[in-house]
């Protein structure tokens, strides 16, 4: 099993290397190069923009420092937050499950959700954050399970959770919940029984509690974020990613994981099989984990049900006293390994039907997940599939002249990079919407309608995400 796991672990990194070097980079990409790694590197201390994942963007500004500006650098940090994911999934379901079936299968839900993948690869702090969280619990969860934390266990987890949240401010709350309840447990815990008075004369005395170890270096990393990053900028309004409703954040959560691509996204079912993830199995799973891991003092299912459940509270009052709108896709992307991780907790449930119903529903997941495999975009970009692409034709046609280029917003942080990487002295990007004497339009498909307005035609269309380069009909 053990062989097994780590194939494909490696395979899965593999593929991300791969993905890292290939796929063009999309618009949150080329902002932060843009905004923080193109500019003076005071910027990243000085200015808040919520595409400003703090410790992201320093290493990304470290890593093109090193190694030259591309989109590969770019991802630098991003393929570390990989290696350090699948070490931490490896690490939690070996813990939880040993060398078992349950253990191959956990691997492969964890690892193989499409929109997980995405942020192994993409220049964002999204899936950096979420490696850290991860590899806080896989040293804390032999500990919940019975084992004497040592110093380093607790350094290292309370580095890493609080590093979680350095990376992207939507890991508060989930590191905030790991935080509690290992602070309570540790207070909780059983000390060693104490020495008689004669061995207490010829013992040292006893060194700070547990918890210190654990709680310092959270404080200790929080103290020098705050003092180092750029927070007095930080408006509620910036903010802003997010839906109004908590049916509409269940149904993006649903759809990134199973409708991201492949054949299946576009079956018949595909709306109503997203709706009975988002609004029956996966809320099922988590409150169903809850209730067994109490009754069964189960610790993976308390701790990713109990951080879901916390978490999910935590943003209904967040959004009822501040009015910020409930996760969509990324700024959900925490809760998709929760669930995953409730759901391989209750396959080992002690109710046969319990088990048999969770067995079923891994299995389907990891099948779905395995019909999505994609190479070629990041869910949240698929409009810049093709960017690079689109950048390599004007290249081609240029025929020695300056050219400008307009059209959809979206597109044009992208082709920017292009320009600054490949020194393309002869292309103008104009950031403004489509409107009539540009040399090129480049358009997403959303603005196709500008195609009719502005009377063009088009001569290079995206294979992956459709978006158009167009040029007048008359010219």
């Amino acid at each position: 099993m053990k062989t097994a796991a780590k194939a494909l672990l490696a395979a899965l990194f593999a593929v991300c290397i791969y993905r890292a070097i290939t796929q063009s980079v999309v618009f949150d990409e080329a902002l932060t190069w843009e905004l923080y790694i193109a500019g003076p590197v005071d910027k990243i201390f000085h200015s808040f923009d919520a595409n400003h994942h703090f410790l992201n963007t320093v290493l990304m500004r470290l890593a093109t420092a090193i190694f030259g500006v591309s989109a590969f650098t770019l991802r630098i940090p991003a393929l570390a937050g990989a290696v350090l994911y699948f070490a931490a999934v490896y690490r939690v379901s070996l813990a939880a499950f040993g060398e078992s079936v349950r253990f191959l299968i956990a691997i492969g839900g964890l690892t193989l959700n499409p929109f997980v993948l995405d942020f192994m690869v993409a220049a964002r702090g999204y899936g950096m954050a979420l490696a850290l969280w991860m590899w806080a619990l896989a040293v804390l969860l032999p500990v919940f399970q019975g084992r004497a934390p040592t110093r380093r266990d607790l350094i290292e987890s309370g580095c890493a959770i609080a590093l979680s949240v350095t990376a992207n401010l939507i890991f508060l709350l989930p590191a905030a919940v790991l935080a509690g309840i290992t602070l309570a447990y540790l207070l909780k815990r059983q000390p060693a029984p104490e020495p008689s008075k004669k061995a207490k004369r010829r013992e040292p005395k006893r060194g700070a509690p547990d918890w210190i170890w654990f709680v310092g270096p959270i404080g200790a990393i929080a103290v020098l974020f705050l003092l180092v990053a750029p927070v007095e900028d930080m408006k509620l309004d910036q903010f802003y990613t997010g839906v109004p409703t908590i049916l509409e954040s269940l149904r993006s959560l649903a759809s990134v994981t199973v409708k991201h691509s492949g054949p299946l996204a576009r079956a018949s079912w595909a709306d109503g099989w997203r709706d009975a993830i988002g609004f029956v199995i996966a809320p099922l799973v988590i409150a169903g984990g809850l209730v067994f891991g109490i009754l069964r003092r189960d610790w993976l299912l308390m701790i990713a049900s109990g951080t879901a459940v916390a978490s999910a509270i935590g943003l209904v009052l967040i959004h009822l006293a501040l009015g910020r709108p409930y996760p969509a896709d990324r700024t959900g992307l925490y809760f998709l390994p929760l669930a995953t991780l409730a759901l391989m907790g209750l396959t080992a449930a002690r109710e046969k039907i319990v088990s048999i119903a969770a067995f079923a529903v891994a299995a389907l997941m990891i099948g779905q997940y395995l019909t999505e495999f994609n190479v070629k975009k990041f869910w949240v970009w698929d409009y810049d599939a093709d960017t690079r692409s689109m950048g390599e034709y004007l290249e081609m046609h240029h025929a020695g002249r300056t050219v400008s280029v307009g059209g959809s917003w979206q597109l044009s942080e992208s082709l920017g990079f292009y320009l600054f990487q490949n020194h393309w002295d002869w292309l103008e990007i104009n950031r403004r919407p489509p409107q009539p004497g540009e040399d090129y339009y480049a358009l997403i498909p959303q603005d196709a309608a500008a195609m009719q307005t502005l009377g063009l035609k088009e001569v290079f269309r995206g294979p992956v995400s459709g978006s158009v380069l167009a040029v007048p009909a008359k010219q």
